[in-house]
């Protein structure tokens, strides 16, 4: 038997360039297509895309924030991300979903949260599964 509850949306950035200036200086990821809107359009893009894992570390933060709430003890034991739409500076990203309580295939208790993350314009630009054991 599993029981399963809402994952509040939850208000996580507005993107920005420095966000994204930030974001590859840590990563090392300084590819032109995040941080030079001419290189980005004259490789087909509309302009700058953030960078896809800035989205999936946000849905990490998001999972393990609620995690800590409502599954204290609880440690991240598995995490995926599909990449569903492009995020652009002036986004904002909210991210929620639903949680359900249950036993792995093993028979370990766990929470499996779906997460989907979402623009100002409700367009799902991230979806993921983390799982708390």
């Amino acid at each position: 038997m599993s029981t399963a509850s809402e994952v509040p949306f939850l208000s996580m950035i507005r993107v920005t360039p420095d966000h994204l200036r930030a974001y590859a200086a840590a990563s090392g990821d300084n590819n032109p297509i995040h941080l030079d809107e001419a290189v980005a359009k004259a490789n087909g893009l509309p302009g700058v895309i953030a960078h896809g894992m800035l989205t999936a570390g946000l849905m990490a933060e998001r999972a393990q924030r609620w995690a800590t709430e409502h599954a204290p003890g609880k440690r991240l034991n598995g995490f995926s991300t599909r990449f569903r739409s492009m995020v652009f500076p002036g986004d904002e990203i909210s991210i929620g979903g639903s949680a359900r309580a249950g036993k792995s295939p093993s028979g370990l208790d766990e929470v499996s949260l779906e997460l989907k993350a979402r623009n100002q314009k409700g367009d799902i630009v991230v979806t993921g599964t983390a799982i708390f054991r």
